[in-house]
């Protein structure tokens, strides 16, 4: 009985430094090169997470500018929801740089990308020679928009993680949805639901992992994945200790602003699922990408690794927020589209609050039930 006693503790002293070394975010490079060319498998499919957006610069074939690209979440006709820092810089000042302002980028600087094709006749051709994805028509599932204006969230600070959120509003065309391809981010607006949803993510992501959807970017070491760049990714992610995210601080794009990591309201820290098995690194040009379980968006990537520790060999941890502080930018796009944006065309658009079909017009048979059921109402009344 005690050989056996040994045995086990034996093999639960083996698997807490499996799972100890599996936290040390490190790949060994002989699994890297032979796995760089099935790094297709890692696409998203072209009807999934089909409200994520692009946000970049005006030439956006300049590939040095993709720090500067951020991922969008589309949450209504004419708005993007995103980080903070995507629509917004933080100017320093004093004798401490202790006192800084936010400051909303110039809009024109930008434009939102949207649904590209899928990779079998992607969209590089475009935005290595028109800068543009293929279509500017309203009706078609794929183009590119300009912004009217991007405004952090009024109580977005650089010190603090919680309200790290931005809004970009569309200046021309709005995108409206196209069945399967574009429709507008699910998210769970009632706070107690939210919670839950947390909580079975939190505890379960060992095992069922939740999903984070981006786009193909350029990584720092020279395991960049080609064949993914410009297309929408999808990676599977879980929940890791806090201080796993504590001890990369000054890796993560966070550190630039800040002297420690201090962790606010429904914050988290994750980590690609299952790292020395399989491939993906998130890194800070990643910021906005949705963290989506059973389905919908819970949460968004507020910081990640910079771009010099943006690597496949060693991916670092990163750091998401809960939406619930983003709920009220759902409640006021849906009123805002309610009073302006409502489409009484015959075109029926599935988008997921169905604010764009027109309610059914009366006909002569609904007005006779109608006065029929009120009469029968009445006369059980006098009875």
């Amino acid at each position: 009985m005690s050989a056996l006693h040994n045995i086990l503790l034996i093999l639960c002293v083996i698997v807490l430094l499996e799972i100890r070394r599996s936290d040390g975010q490190s790949r060994t490079e002989a699994f890297v090169k032979s796995h760089i060319d099935y790094m297709g498998l890692f696409y998203a499919g072209h009807g999934e997470f089909p409200w994520v957006v692009e946000i970049r610069t005006q030439a956006s074939q300049n590939q040095s500018e993709q720090e500067d690209w951020s991922v969008g979440n589309l949450i209504g006709p004419r708005y993007v929801l995103t980080t903070c820092n995507a629509v917004a810089t933080f100017e320093y000042y004093g004798p401490n740089w202790d006192v800084y302002v936010v400051k909303s980028k110039k809009p024109t600087l930008y434009k939102v990308m949207y649904t590209p094709d899928s990779p079998y006749h992607g969209p590089r051709w475009y935005i290595n020679r028109y800068a543009k994805w293929s279509s500017y028509n309203t009706e078609l599932k794929t183009g590119t928009r300009q912004i009217l204006r991007m405004g952090p969230h009024p109580q977005c600070y650089p010190k603090r993680l919680q309200y790290f959120f931005g809004i970009v509003e569309l200046s021309d065309a709005p995108i409206k949805p196209f069945r399967l391809f574009v429709t507008y981010a699910p998210s769970e607006l009632d706070y107690n639901e939210l919670k839950k949803k947390w909580y079975f993510m939190t505890h379960k992501s060992a095992f069922q992992p939740a999903t984070i959807a981006s786009w193909g970017r350029k990584f720092k070491d020279r395991y960049t994945p080609m064949m993914l760049l410009h297309f929408k990714i999808k990676y599977k992610i879980r929940v890791v200790e806090w201080s796993t995210c504590e001890r990369e601080f000054k890796k993560l794009a966070w550190s630039d602003k800040n002297t420690a990591l201090e962790r606010n309201n429904n914050t988290l820290c994750m980590q690609v699922h299952d790292l020395e098995h399989t491939m993906g690194s998130v890194c800070d040009h990643d910021r906005g990408a949705p963290v989506v379980w059973e389905g919908i968006m819970i949460g968004m990537v507020i910081t990640a690794a910079k771009f010099e520790f943006c690597s496949q060999l060693q991916p670092l941890p990163f750091v998401v927020q809960s939406i619930d502080d983003a709920v009220v930018y759902w409640a006021n796009v849906e009123r805002h589209v309610l009073q302006r944006f409502i489409d009484n065309s015959s075109h029926v658009f599935p988008g997921l609050f169905g604010l764009s079909v027109s309610p059914p017009s009366t006909t002569t048979t609904m007005s006779i039930w109608m006065t029929t059921g009120l009469l029968l109402l009445q006369l059980l009344a006098n009875r």
